[in-house]
């Protein structure tokens, strides 16, 4: 019995330190991935505040590619100096992490080069090789004393570019992107339609269109009537006395809208065709207020106001490009044929200049 005893407590005892084994192997798993954690924690903190410094460089930099290449080369480094990674200054090389070059928005490739440049690459590098690794704390237990960053951002700068085109009072925004034979404005009061290429609008040729870029109308010139029959010619604003819509309604995949006759429109097309698309809403210029807005934003295949370009104070309006858009044409507003209008305008159309981060 008591040799019994003596076993069963001796198993105990056994049992109770495999437990202690056990659980101190338990506790090393957790603190290497506690220490995994927090390090991996900060190292993406890094991370992102690298992107954010190379970013901010690139954008910088590419402002002043206008002004040369050491003054663009010098502001990057001065926007760099403005941030910091893991609580130190980013500090870029400028001989190899801030390259001039060309960015092709087609291939969406860079190309280093020093004669005219249009593009900045900046890199926001942190490596052990340059003995400036983000240093670890716990992950140091296991042998690794720091980890590497290296990330990168590419800014263009865009200059602005104008580009004026004639507008005749005949030209309707239904038949933009049409093939030639096809009709509109059909069944109008008159019984005389409207039809491509003769009552086609103008397409706007001479820069490319990136959605969220900024246009504006620097000067409208020349007048339109909506008949033939007479000799009085509206600004661009329009006859305000008049408010008209398009007596057909939505037509070939643009919408309808109410505005004053005679004034200049607009319109943002795709490659595609725009009656294979959803037609959007109609706007609303009616009033004075409605078409004094600083700023429009059309969806594709909506027609708006354009008039003189720009507020009652003599500001000049930004129409954005929107999303999708490849194509963009200006023409004149009418209820129905506009084939028997008159008089043609002279726009100058101008794609503002700016920078962006294709990278």
């Amino acid at each position: 019995m008591l040799n019994g005893m003596a076993n069963t407590h001796k198993g105990l005892k056994h049992q109770r330190g495999l437990s202690i084994v056990y659980a101190m192997a338990l506790m090393t798993v957790l603190f290497g991935i506690t220490s995994f954690a927090v390090d991996f924690g900060r190292w993406q903190l890094a991370r992102s505040e690298a992107q954010v410094a190379a970013t901010a460089a690139a954008r910088y930099g590419a402002a002043l590619l206008a002004s040369g290449n050491t003054n663009a080369i010098a502001a990057a480094v001065s926007a760099a100096g403005e941030n910091k990674i893991d609580g130190v200054t980013f500090a870029p090389v400028s001989a190899t992490d801030i390259q001039l070059g060309v960015w092709n928005t087609a291939s969406k490739t860079f190309t280093v080069t020093n004669t005219s440049p249009n593009a900045v690459r900046v890199y926001a590098r942190r490596l052990a090789a340059r003995g400036n690794g983000i240093p670890t704390i716990f992950a140091q237990v296991l042998g690794v004393r720091s980890v590497d960053i290296n990330t990168e951002a590419i800014a263009m700068r865009k200059p602005p570019i104008a580009i004026e085109n004639d507008v005749p009072a005949t030209a309707s925004p239904f038949l933009a992107g049409m093939p030639n034979g096809t009709v509109s404005s059909q069944n109008n009061p008159a019984n005389n339609p409207d039809s491509a290429p003769n009552q086609s609008p103008v397409q706007v040729a001479g820069f490319p269109l990136t959605p969220g870029d900024a246009l504006t109308f620097d000067h409208v010139a020349g007048g339109a009537n909506n008949d033939i029959r007479w000799s009085e010619r509206f600004n661009p604003d329009g006859n305000t006395g008049w408010v008209i819509n398009n007596y057909t309604g939505r037509e070939l995949g643009k919408s309808n809208m109410y505005a004053p006759i005679n004034a200049l429109v607009g319109v943002f097309l795709t490659d595609a065709d725009p009656r294979t698309q959803t037609t959007p809403d109609d706007l609303n210029f009616s009033t004075a207020a409605d078409r004094n807005f600083s700023q429009l934003s059309p969806k594709v295949g909506q027609t708006f106001f354009i008039g003189d370009g720009k507020q009652d104070d003599g500001a000049p309006q930004r129409f954005v490009v929107p999303a999708g858009a490849t194509r963009f044409y200006v023409a004149n507003w009418d209820g129905w044929e506009w084939n028997n209008n008159v008089g043609i305008r002279t726009t100058r159309i101008t794609r503002l200049g700016g920078v962006t981060t294709v990278k």
